[in-house]
C-alpha cells in the first residue's frame, strides 16, 4: 500500500509539474518547492533510514535550485519572466518548409527565406502581446511600399540596415520605420529594409560584401541608414548566444577588418561555449521550456563585458560599410541612428565618440525622441517587450525624412 501511495504521489506531481511549466510565470521556482515537498513526503513514507536520508537530500537539492532560480531571476531579470515568442510559417506560403529552415542562411547565419512570409506570436504571462505577419519579398527583405515614380526609382532609393528595431519586430508591415519613411516621402523613393531579428553591423557589412544588396536593388542608393544599439558591439564580437551563427570579422592593419567566416565555425571555448553548442542542438520545444528558467537563461546569455577591442571592431565594421556604400554608389550618404538609451554608459560614449572621429553622421535617439528617457513605456510595445511601437517607428521615420533624406536629396 505504501508503494502504491508513492506511485500515486509521483505520478500526480509529474502531471502537476507539466501544468506549472506550461502556465506559471517563473515556473522553476514553484517546481522546486513542489518537488521539495514531495521529497519530504517520500522521506516520511520510506521505511529504511538510508532512504529517508536520500529523500531529505533530494529535498535540499530542490530547494537549493529554487534559491538559485530566485537569485538569477532577481539579479538578471528583475523578477519578471520573459516574453515568449514562437514563429510559424504563414499559411499562404506554398509547401511545408519548417520555420527553422526559413531562418538558415549560408552567409548571414539566419535570414527570412525569399518570398516566404512568417508569423510571430509573442506572449507574456500567458497573454498574447501581439500576433504579427511579416511579409517577405523575393529578395528576403521585409516589404516597403513601391515607388510611384518609376524613373525616379531608377535614380534614387533608400537603404536601411539594423536589427529587429529596423525590421519592425512586433509591428505590422506598414508600421515599420522604413515603410513609414517611404510613405512620408510620398513614395518618391523606394525603401529597402535589409534588417532582421538579432542582426548587427557585421550582417550589414556581409550583405554589402557578398553582393546581397546589389542583388536586391535596381536603383541608385542615395541615402543609407544604419540603426544601431549599444549591444551591437557584443553581437559583432560574437558574445551573445544568438551571435554564434553570424558572420565574423577581425581587426586588420590600416583600420580595416577582415572576414573570418562565421562564429559557429569556431571550436567552442570554455564551459559556456560548450553549453551554448549543446543548447543549439536541442529540439525547439526543449529550448522553449528550458529557457523559462532564469538560471538557464542567465547561463545561456552570460558573457564577459565588452572591451575596447570589441568597440574598435564594431567601429571598423561600421566605417568599412560606409566606405563601400560611398564608393560603390556615387553621391550616396551614410548615416547612423543610435539608441543612446541611458546617456551614462561608457560604451555608449565610446561608440558616439568613435563614430564622430570617423566623420560618420550620427543621430542620437535622445534627440529624435527627447521624451524617451523617463517615458520609455510610451514608445515601447509593452513593458516586457522593449521594441519600438508604431508611434516610435513613425517619429523616427519623420526625423529621418526631415533631417537626413530631404537635405541629402534637396527635396
Amino acid at each position: 500500500m505504501r508503494v502504491l501511495h508513492q506511485h500515486i504521489l509521483f505520478v500526480s506531481t509529474i502531471l502537476l509539474s507539466g501544468v506549472v511549466l506550461s502556465y506559471f510565470p517563473n515556473p522553476y521556482m514553484y517546481l522546486s518547492i513542489l518537488w521539495a515537498i514531495v521529497c519530504l513526503a517520500a522521506s516520511l513514507m520510506a521505511r529504511l533510514s538510508w532512504a529517508k536520508a536520500l529523500w531529505v537530500n533530494f529535498a535540499v537539492v530542490a530547494l537549493t535550485l529554487g534559491a538559485a532560480e530566485l537569485y538569477f531571476s532577481k539579479a538578471y531579470f528583475s523578477e519578471e519572466p520573459p516574453r515568449e515568442t514562437e514563429y510559424s510559417e504563414d499559411e499562404t506560403n506554398r509547401g511545408n518548409t519548417d520555420i527553422v529552415d526559413l531562418f538558415q542562411h549560408r552567409m548571414l547565419g539566419w535570414a527570412p527565406a525569399n518570398g516566404r512570409s512568417f508569423v510571430e506570436r509573442a506572449r507574456f504571462e500567458n497573454k498574447l502581446l501581439y500576433q504579427v505577419k511579416y511579409t517577405i519579398d523575393d529578395h528576403g527583405l521585409r516589404i516597403a511600399p513601391p515607388s510611384v515614380d518609376t524613373q525616379r526609382r531608377k535614380s534614387n532609393c533608400l537603404l536601411f540596415f539594423g536589427d529587429s528595431f529596423t525590421f519592425g519586430e512586433g509591428v505590422k508591415d506598414d508600421e515599420t520605420m522604413p515603410y513609414r519613411v517611404s510613405e512620408k516621402t510620398k513614395r518618391r523613393y523606394q525603401a529597402y529594409n535589409f534588417a532582421f531579428l538579432g542582426y548587427g553591423p557585421h550582417h550589414m557589412l556581409a550583405q554589402l560584401q557578398e553582393g546581397l544588396v546589389d542583388a536586391a536593388i535596381d536603383c541608385k542608393p542615395a541615402v543609407a541608414v544604419y540603426q544601431a544599439l549599444p549591444d551591437h558591439v557584443s553581437r559583432a564580437a560574437g558574445l551573445e548566444a544568438w551571435s554564434q551563427f553570424g558572420p565574423k570579422y577581425a581587426s586588420a592593419k590600416d583600420k580595416l577588418v577582415l572576414s573570418k567566416g562565421r562564429f559557429e565555425e569556431e571550436k567552442p571555448h570554455g564551459v559556456l561555449g560548450r553549453f551554448r553548442a549543446f543548447h543549439r542542438n536541442l529540439p525547439k520545444d526543449a529550448k522553449r521550456y528550458l529557457e523559462k528558467s532564469a538560471m538557464y537563461r542567465a547561463l545561456l546569455f552570460m558573457h564577459r563585458p565588452v572591451n575596447d577591442d570589441d568597440i574598435d571592431v564594431f567601429l571598423r565594421i561600421v566605417d568599412r560599410s560606409r566606405q563601400i556604400i560611398e564608393s560603390r554608389y556615387t553621391g550616396a550618404s551614410f548615416h547612423v541612428v543610435f539608441w543612446d538609451f541611458s546617456g551614462e554608459s561608457p560604451v555608449e560614449a565610446k561608440i558616439i565618440d568613435g563614430l564622430k572621429q570617423q566623420g560618420i553622421p550620427i543621430h542620437l535617439i535622445s534627440t529624435i525622441l527627447p521624451e524617451y528617457r523617463g517615458h520609455e513605456e510610451r514608445f515601447k510595445i509593452h513593458h516586457a517587450d522593449g521594441h519600438p511601437n508604431p508611434l516610435a517607428h513613425d517619429l523616427v521615420a519623420d526625423y529621418i525624412v526631415k533631417t537626413i533624406i530631404n537635405p541629402a536629396l534637396g527635396s
